[in-house]
């Protein structure tokens, strides 16, 4: 490959800091191992001086095969690896840790579930929580947050501070860290050491490092300081890729880095050799929108090819069917299977395409599991007063759903396995408490009348006329949490009951539903063993850094792209910069489509593709008489 002006500038750069800004497709990896290759070939600098930083440990092998390759397979001592894996370095040679000192997801889980006892906070979904806790947890110390100043999204702020100090307490006492410690850590000791700082500084007197808009405070600083006092610091990303918000990244990071270093040379590789040009110039009028970001002009190397294509669809089935059929009709062109992509917002979206692929015998891939709406807490409560209108007596399942909403029901009113209504108002007749005799009557007459209902309309009856949807947001407020997730989940659960007769054909579906799902992993198993390709599903965030001839971009409809959540957190600009990723990771074929109606409610379409096609809200205006 020969390198443009703009990559060469990069790869001949010699010392102190440079910025290298490389939009989708403009060929950074190239960038970085011919730099590292110019380095020794041209500046006389010792190989085992070079530091190149990535964020996945398979960046960092892909990284150093190229870089052999170039070399005629010199196996040169230019250190290759992950944040991880240099900072462990460094603590190994201080403090002697190991890798058996490193804590497994199993151990931290372990951890958190013993500090969640030893709290007596009560959650519904343990799971759910903890993982959450763990994900509060990295960004708090990834950032350098004071836990006291951290207000949490799982729960109050005085239960995050417990679990945050019973966690680390017991890594401690272990003499365990996690990969977050790996970096506190290592801050920690070069700021406090001189004498290790320098011996680090002098090992490695050129820093590269990738995917810089990835990169969070804590690893920010830490860099900083292995650079001193020469700079050579050379760092390559795009500020417009960074969608890692949840793990502390921030593109405020790269734009401030000039001012850090007002001598950096900024270099912009502004040609794109991956997209067509109508993908790319769409693309480039998205992010444009965009205030916190460097301007550029991306340019796309192909010229112009198929236009992107925009479809407006009736519901998700519609969707999914005509993204299917379109599958087909490219795999009859001579497109392989593997040369496509669907890329959704998160991976509760996948499960529908999944059963229509294989409904259609269209091989797939997926990198993430696709999660059971079932498993969900607020899903197996309204299952509960399902089974209990059918006449399930089970005192485990009327405690679980007696006070949602609140009843004032207490657990000790229920003394037997078995529960009888008449038991109960006895309980309280005794008590003189004839309001609650009233609300036992009540409670046992939307039973009754929820067993004389479909599926879909028990469920709405349970959510609007009993209330659970009230007790949902008055739940969600007590915690400051948002509850807008455990509403959609809910409308999921009842559109999926929708052509279901009767509440037990509809408790059938959902006892099958798991078999369904493992199935689909079996089927994804048996493939990799055949090693059969197939269509990748994927999220956009899992898309990143990967590129397809072809790839669907679906259901981009309001409150998925941008996502609710994400919006009423101030991350628009974020949610910009995922549909960004996923249509630049098209070569030739981008597809976006948006459905007119999700839950038989009509939907709008994303804002976003307004701004991708400013000729499309005349059109929908239009058709809607406005």
């Amino acid at each position: 490959m020969e390198c443009n002006k703009e990559q060469k500038e990069a790869i001949m750069h010699r010392d102190g800091p440079a910025m290298v800004l490389a939009g989708p497709g403009a060929g950074k990896t190239y960038v970085i191992t011919n730099r590292v290759k110019a380095l020794i070939d041209e500046y006389g600098v010792k190989p085992e001086q070079i530091l190149v930083v990535t964020f996945s440990k398979a960046a960092a092998v892909e990284m150093k095969e190229r870089f052999e390759m170039m070399t005629g397979g010199r196996r040169l001592p230019v250190r290759f690896g992950t944040f991880h894996s240099v900072f462990f370095q460094i603590l190994r040679l201080a403090y002697h840790y190991e890798v058996k000192d490193i804590a497994t997801p199993a151990l931290k889980y372990r951890f958190l579930e013993e500090t969640l006892n030893e709290t007596g906070y009560e959650v519904d979904d343990k799971k759910e929580f903890l993982s959450d806790i763990e994900k509060e947890i990295s960004r708090v110390k990834g950032e350098g947050i004071e836990i006291d100043c951290y207000f949490s999204s799982a729960c109050s702020a005085e239960i995050f501070q417990k679990m945050y100090r019973g966690y680390q307490e017991k890594l401690q006492r272990h003499r365990c860290l996690d990969f977050d410690d790996m970096v506190v850590y290592t801050y920690q000791l070069l700021k406090e050491r001189e004498d290790i700082r320098r011996r680090w500084q002098a090992q490695f007197r050129y820093l590269l490092i990738d995917e810089f808009q990835d990169i969070n405070r804590l690893q920010y600083e830490t860099v900083c300081m292995l650079a001193e006092p020469e700079n050579n610091l050379f760092i390559v990303g795009d500020d417009d890729q960074s969608i890692y918000g949840f793990r502390g990244a921030k593109p405020g990071i790269m734009l401030s880095f000039p001012k850090r270093f007002p001598d950096t040379k900024q270099i912009v590789l502004g040609v794109n050799y991956r997209c067509s040009d109508e993908i790319m110039k769409a693309a480039e009028r998205l992010i444009g929108k965009n205030n916190e970001r460097y301007e550029k002009h991306i340019v796309a190397n192909k010229g112009k090819e198929q236009p992107v294509h925009m479809k407006k669809c009736e519901n998700l089935p519609d969707e999914a069917e005509k993204i299917v059929a379109q599958i087909q009709m490219y795999q009859k062109e001579g497109i392989a299977y593997q040369e496509m992509a669907v890329l959704f917002r998160t991976n509760m979206q996948m499960r529908l395409l999944a059963g229509k692929l294989m409904e259609h015998g269209v091989p797939f891939t997926m990198r993430e599991n696709l999660p059971n709406l079932f498993d969900t807490w607020m899903a197996k409560d309204i299952m509960c007063y399902l089974q209990l209108a059918l006449g399930n007596r089970s005192r485990e399942k009327f405690l679980k759903i007696a006070n949602r909403p609140v009843r004032y029901l207490s657990r000790t009113a229920f003394t037997e396995s078995e529960v009888s209504f008449d038991k109960l108002r006895a309980y309280y007749a005794v008590k003189n408490q004839e309001w609650m005799e009233e609300r036992i009557w009540n409670f046992e007459y939307d039973l009754k009348n929820l067993a004389s209902l479909s599926p879909y309309a028990a469920i709405h009856f349970i959510r609007k006329g009993i209330g659970y949807d009230e007790f949902l947001k008055t739940y969600a407020d007590e915690r400051n949490v948002n509850a807008d997730d455990w509403f959609d989940v809910l409308d999921e659960m009842q559109e999926m009951a929708r052509d279901k007769k009767s509440i037990p054909e509809f408790l059938s579906f959902v006892e099958n539903y798991g078999d369904t799902l493992e199935e689909i992993r079996q089927e994804q198993k048996k493939q990799q063993v055949k090693e059969e390709p197939g269509v990748s599903l994927m999220t956009m965030h899992a898309s990143k850094g990967l590129e397809f001839p072809v790839v669907f971009v679906p259901t981009l409809n309001e409150d998925i792209v941008p996502y609710r959540k994400a919006v009423q957190e101030g991350n628009l600009e974020e949610e910009r910069r995922m549909l960004y990723v996923a249509m630049t990771r098209a070569k030739t074929y981008l597809h976006l489509s948006f459905v007119k109606e999700r839950f038989h409610k009509e939907a709008e379409p994303s804002p976003f593709l307004y701004e991708i096609s400013p000729a499309l809200k005349n059109k929908i205006n239009k058709k809607r008489g406005r």
